[in-house]
């Protein structure tokens, strides 16, 4: 299987979401200081359990999400990625972590928003590559494992497959104890 359209959604601690509108001010001064090619930001914190500000770029997006009812920053890759799967696993996880942790560490924020990198969801966003069942988690479970054995140690995750046919293909991967955007980008090296 060669994984392709890879999100990730790093959950926040709700007492440190913040305001939407510091959430769009910090988005907007990504735009010209990435090397990605980021066409705009917008506003839909009027949308119930959706995205709530969204980040858009021709690779890579980034948006405050809450369409779980949990907020947290999504990544998603939207152009395809060469390599072993293993390599996109990490370096898509790297990113948003990284992507995170400017979250954390932004001045925008009265109070700085709180991520729980040990409390994370990885969807493939493209039914065709990876349909929600037990046949795909079997063939991700492996690589998920090496990646979170390397970040969280072994035994010390649980990986637990979204069962609802109809959604996409996703696992929410859960520490025993937390686990910062510091240690985890560390152990990610």
């Amino acid at each position: 299987m060669n994984l392709q359209n890879i999100q990730w959604k790093i959950h926040l601690d709700e007492k440190t979401v913040g305001n939407p509108h510091d959430w769009f001010k910090v988005f907007g001064t990504w735009i010209p200081e990435s090397p990605e090619v980021f066409v705009d930001v917008a506003d839909y914190s009027h949308v119930t359990n959706g995205p709530v500000i969204f980040l858009s770029g021709h690779n890579e997006c980034y948006t405050l999400d809450n369409t779980t009812g949990r907020h947290g920053l999504l990544y998603e890759r939207r152009q395809p990625v060469e390599g072993a799967n293993p390599e996109k696993l990490k370096a898509s996880l790297k990113t948003t972590l990284a992507h995170a942790a400017l979250v954390e560490g932004d001045a925008t924020f009265k109070a700085a928003p709180k991520f729980l990198a040990g409390d994370v969801k990885f969807i493939v966003n493209n039914r065709a590559i990876a349909p929600n069942n037990d046949e795909t988690f079997a063939a991700v479970k492996p690589e998920l494992d090496a990646l979170f054995s390397a970040v969280y140690g072994a035994g010390n995750y649980t990986l637990e497959r979204e069962q609802e046919a109809r959604q996409r293909f996703m696992v929410h991967v859960k520490t025993k104890a937390p686990v910062s955007v510091a240690e985890a980008l560390a152990k990610l090296g």
